[in-house]
């Protein structure tokens, strides 16, 4: 069965829902372009694994230490049982 879509003048096409349903692919999902040895192009989904996502979010010192945090949350509770 064949699944024509058209190009529009970005670039951008469609995938036809068959074909994202049998590659499991969703909306965010990032894609990749290949060729084969016959030249045909060939779409796979880029699958993410967990080393890949090692290190992107900042590595930012909490504000307060450990003790400091314990007192915070201890206080914020005594305000919220004070508000009953």
């Amino acid at each position: 069965m064949k699944n024509i879509t058209t190009v529009t003048k970005k670039g951008q096409v469609t995938i036809p829902r068959m074909v994202r349903k049998k590659l499991q692919i969703n909306s965010g999902d990032k894609v990749e372009f290949t060729f084969n040895e016959q030249g045909q192009v060939v779409l796979q989904p880029v699958k993410t694994d967990l080393n890949s996502l090692y290190g992107i979010l900042a590595k930012e010192k909490p504000e307060l230490d450990i003790e400091e945090q314990r007192k915070a949350a201890r206080d914020w509770i005594g305000n919220q049982k004070g508000r009953s």
